[in-house]
């Protein structure tokens, strides 16, 4: 088997390409991120080591202006500086320092960074014995890294709840979560994972005295993480192995690998690892029947088992315990004070807003108002002058019309006085027919010719009468049509004389028909418009 000191030799490329990084990094921010990546590669291989890199990293942090991401990798760097506290059994500074990068991860709401710190505090509650609160918090990072569809995390989560079964000796449990681990490291390709939960599973072949096949996985796993150089993982291997070796009463090939184990966490101050060591090694020269070395490993056991699991330090765990709860307590109210400030700042704000507003819509509206207003006036001034004009230019036109009514009156008046005497002269005219036909004196052939031109001219005079009628008896003959649509011309002109306030003879004389005709046409005309024997004809066209 190669042994770790000649591992330890050899060049290590990776850790050569993390360095190089550091040293060319262009920027602040870039160097404190190679920092933290040579620090978790190194706490698996070089345990000591990663202290000088968080602090060359917090450095460059505190020199630098305070923001979002400086004060994440801050969070980073405190939680590699639990890791190491942890592993050096000062479980009281590593639940301090895991404390505070959990503030910093609730405060920018980090979900990966929660979820990590909850892992951490869980691991140290284990060691304390705090089983009921680390299965709590694994719980909570399980339920985080599930969200966030991180199976390696959450075989991580699973892997150190699983120890929390085996403090309890809940068997079946333990196999349940250790499924679930190798399940989700399978998933996520996580060979480093696979190889520890196979470790973990050998611990329980050795409970079930299945000691071969328990240290077959052990030796594989020992030389794995011997390829990998992972110096706790070495030394939990050791560490495991003498137990399978002493169950086989090969004590010899125990006490190798138990001294392995001790150098190694010697050498890298891993705390709880190396008084475990003396306890086992003591049980080892106890089965040796060396009873000297045997009582001094035990008693080496107890001093550092007592410095570090002492009641000065669990006090100490729960008031950084109870310090947190405190300051998450007092974080919340100052969240809910400034949210209740922020609340009633918003309040005052919307309250001067919206009197802003109503004082900008009184304006508005007053605006309008006066706009309307003034074109109201403005308006109305103008529709009263239209109006105006209108109504002059109306009284203008019924002068107008008046003036043609009097002067079609005039003409009215003057060819009825005509026509009556027209009709006067045909009278005449039968007359000296008459006489002509007795061969009476003074009647002359010639003079009756004239007065037929004569009455020819006047029956020219007749129509221009019978026309201006029409025009005057315009809107009278409208308003007859359309209420008595069956009436015929001559009805119709019979009601235009009506309207005039002419005699029976007189339309007879100017229709040249006679009175028997005009009183029969007049009877014929009340049965149209509808009126019985007693109603006055002359009144009802009057009153259209």
């Amino acid at each position: 088997m190669q042994s770790f000191t000649s591992i330890a030799q050899e060049k290590d490329s990776t850790l050569v390409a993390l360095e190089k990084v550091v040293a060319e990094a262009p920027n602040d921010s870039l160097k404190i991120e190679a920092y933290l990546k040579l620090g978790d590669y190194q706490l698996r291989r070089d345990f000591n080591s990663v202290s000088s890199y968080l602090n060359e990293a917090l450095q460059i942090i505190e020199s630098s202006k305070n923001t979002h991401n400086t004060e994440l990798q801050k969070a980073e760097i405190l939680q590699q500086f639990g890791l190491i506290y942890r592993r050096r059994a000062n479980y009281s500074e590593a639940l301090r320092n895991y404390y505070k990068a959990l503030k910093i991860f609730e405060k920018y709401n980090d979900s990966i960074g929660l979820a990590s710190s909850c892992n951490n505090i869980g691991n140290v509650l284990i060691y304390q014995k705090e089983l009921k609160k680390a299965k709590k918090i694994l719980h909570k990072a399980i339920t985080i890294n599930t969200q966030l569809k991180r199976p390696r995390s959450i075989g991580h989560n699973y892997n150190i709840l699983s120890r929390a079964y085996k403090a309890n000796t809940e068997i079946d449990s333990l196999k349940y979560f250790l499924n679930k681990t190798l399940a989700y490291y399978t998933e996520a390709n996580y060979e480093e994972g696979i190889n520890q939960v196979m470790s973990n599973i050998s611990n329980l072949y050795v409970r079930e005295k299945r000691y071969r096949e328990a240290l077959e996985l052990q030796l594989k796993n020992l030389a794995y993480v011997t390829k990998i150089r992972k110096k706790t993982a070495i030394a939990a291997s050791h560490f495991n192995i003498t137990k399978i070796y002493i169950a086989l009463k090969e004590y010899d090939k125990a006490l190798f690998h138990i001294n392995t184990s001790l150098d190694i966490a010697k050498t890298e101050k891993m705390g709880r690892r190396y008084f475990l060591s003396y306890r086992r090694r003591s049980l080892i020269y106890n089965n040796l029947k060396d009873y000297y070395n045997a009582l001094e490993d035990y008693r080496r056991y107890a001093k550092a088992r007592d410095s570090i699991l002492n009641l000065a330090k669990i006090k100490e765990i729960r008031e950084i315990e109870l310090n947190y709860a405190f300051e998450k307590e007092r974080y919340m109210d100052s969240i809910q004070f400034v949210q209740e400030k922020n609340v009633l700042m918003l309040k005052t704000e919307n309250e001067s807003l919206q009197k802003k507003w109503y004082l900008a819509l009184f304006i508005i509206t007053l605006f309008i108002i006066v706009f309307t207003f003034y074109f109201g006036v403005k308006y109305y001034k103008k529709l009263r002058l239209r109006k105006q004009l209108e109504a002059e230019k109306l009284n203008t036109k019924i002068n107008e019309l008046s003036t043609e009514i009097s002067s079609k009156r005039e003409e009215i008046t003057e060819l009825m006085t005509e026509t009556i005497i027209h009709l006067q002269s045909k009278e005449k005219l039968t007359d000296n027919l008459s006489k002509l036909s007795k061969q009476q004196e003074g009647v002359s052939l010639t003079g009756i010719i004239a007065e037929l031109k004569a009455d020819k001219l006047e029956d020219s005079k007749i129509v221009l009468l019978k026309e201006n009628i029409e025009t005057l008896n315009f809107e009278f003959l409208k308003r007859l049509r359309e209420k008595h649509s069956n009436l015929t011309k001559t009805d119709v002109e019979v009601c235009s004389f009506i309207k005039l306030g002419l005699s029976r003879k007189e339309i007879s004389e100017l229709r040249k028909t006679s009175l028997e005709a005009i009183k029969s046409t007049r009877f014929r005309l009340k049965k149209k418009l509808n009126l019985s024997a007693k109603d006055s004809l002359d009144e009802y066209v009057n009153s259209i």
